[in-house]
């Protein structure tokens, strides 16, 4: 009992030493929410107008859209310990760039560095933490990825009203060290290891993940297990074009990459950049600055939840109970902001503030947190990284696809348009995890494997 302990205190430290890569992509994602009101209304050294604002804000999505492919390359070649690592200083440099720039082009570039290490991490630590994490627990693993990026978002949400722009940056700027200290001592994945024929390396970083010996029944059940399954991916090794090779594999890439769509689709990116300007101004006891640190904490709340929850009840039952309040909450909203265009609703102003937060939880729970884990848990180990690519692309694509939809619907049609659609949207993914989505809790990547072969829909645990 003691050595199961251990391992698995040993495999949530790994897990949340890597996930802290993208705690500093969850500043990112929250930066504009206090800096961009800072940089306008010139209380910073910058010289940035409007439009560089706007150009500076959206190249994050287009750095996020144009890494994943190569980072799966990479990790594939020189490992995903060592991905991570050279990203730190990457990532280092982002806020250096916004402590000393001057003008638009330092944000420019922070902002597209940033955003190609978004999609690595998106890449990377998935995979990372699917392959090191024991099968009764890897639910629970994964689930850090998304908590560690809410974190990092809350803390941004939490300092930015506090303080000013160069100090915000300031205190923003020791966590790419931080992870780059804490992650470095961790072994590589046991995986990646057998896939370059490294198998003493992969024995004993599987006996370090495990508290095992090296010597040990129990480590030897699992270093077979493993061996066989990366001896048979590795066959005929997998790239781009596997993904659709057989059926098997286009299931998986159905269901892993509608589950990605849908995520950025419910309007977790839009409700988080623009709720500040599209709540109301009063009613809600508190101001929109306020509703929206609480809104952090939800989410980590919810996502905690999900972590309780994931093993122990299923991947299913919680992305249905997620789409559905999401779509609940959104559709609410919308109504509230449908009704507003030609009803005085000043009294009832605490609705849309009440949904928010709902929404943020409801999101965390589910469709936020078990993507991430199904991208992962789907394929096999000579394409897992390419999957986590292509997923971490249709992330970015439903961001980019929201985020520049907003405003502009917003400002001519009226913004309950765009809460439909992500009304809509939550509840076509309801209906997708209902019909075409499978249980993968409690199972092996092999039996997952056998399931998508055998065009299987068991979805018992």
């Amino acid at each position: 009992m003691i050595p199961h302990t251990l391992g698995t205190l040993r495999q949530y430290s790994a897990a949340i030493s890597a996930s802290l890569s993208v705690f500093i992509i969850g500043n990112w994602l929250a930066w504009p929410s206090s800096a961009v009101k800072d940089i306008l209304s010139g209380q910073t050294k910058l010289t940035v107008s409007s439009e560089e604002v706007s150009w500076a804000v959206a190249l994050l999505d287009f750095g996020n859209i144009i890494s994943p492919i190569p980072s799966s390359y990479i990790s594939d070649w020189i490992g995903r310990k060592m991905t991570l690592v050279i990203m730190s200083f990457a990532l280092f440099s982002t806020w250096l760039l916004t402590i000393f720039g001057t003008n638009a082009y330092y944000l420019y570039i922070a902002r597209l560095i940033v955003g190609f290490c978004k999609g690595i991490c998106f890449t990377v630590v998935p995979i990372y933490l699917g392959e090191i994490a024991s099968t009764n627990i890897r639910g629970g693993v994964g689930t850090i990825f998304c908590g560690l990026m809410n974190y990092g978002i809350l803390y941004e949400l939490c300092l930015g009203p506090l303080v000013s722009y160069e100090t915000l940056n300031i205190l923003s700027s020791p966590f790419p060290i931080i992870f780059f200290l804490l992650f470095f001592r961790f072994p590589e994945s046991p995986y990646f290891y057998l896939m370059k024929g490294r198998s003493a390396e992969a024995q004993m970083s599987l006996a370090w993940f495990r508290n095992l010996k090296e010597d040990s029944s129990e480590l030897d059940r699992e270093m077979k297990q493993i061996s066989v399954n990366v001896e048979e991916d590795m066959k005929d090794k997998g790239g781009f074009k596997d993904l659709l090779s057989n059926a098997g594999a286009r299931k998986a890439m159905l269901i892993a990459m509608s589950l990605a769509f849908f995520q950025r689709l419910t309007g977790m990116s839009s409700i988080l950049a623009f709720s500040v300007v599209t709540l109301p101004p009063t009613g809600g006891y508190f101001s929109p600055e306020v509703y929206m640190l609480l809104f952090g904490i939800t989410t980590i709340v919810g996502q905690s939840i999900c972590v309780i929850l994931i093993d122990k009840f299923g991947r299913k039952p919680l992305l249905i109970v997620s789409t559905a309040g999401c779509a609940l909450s959104t559709g609410i909203s919308g109504l509230f902001y449908w009704l507003n265009t030609s009803t005085d609703l000043t009294h009832y102003n605490w609705v849309p503030y009440s949904c928010i937060i709902l929404f943020g939880i409801m999101f965390a729970i589910g469709i936020g947190t078990i993507p991430s884990v199904i991208c992962v848990e789907l394929f096999s180990s000579d394409i897992r990284s390419y999957a986590a690519s292509a997923a971490a692309m249709f992330y970015a694509l439903g961001s980019f696809i929201t985020n520049k939809l907003y405003l502009y619907v917003h400002l001519t049609i009226g913004v309950h348009y765009m809460f439909l659609f992500f009304t809509v949207s939550s509840l076509v993914c309801l209906v997708f995890t209902c019909t075409v989505f499978f249980e993968t809790s409690g199972k092996s990547f092999s039996e997952i494997q056998d399931i998508l072969k055998n065009r299987g829909t068991n979805d018992q645990p």
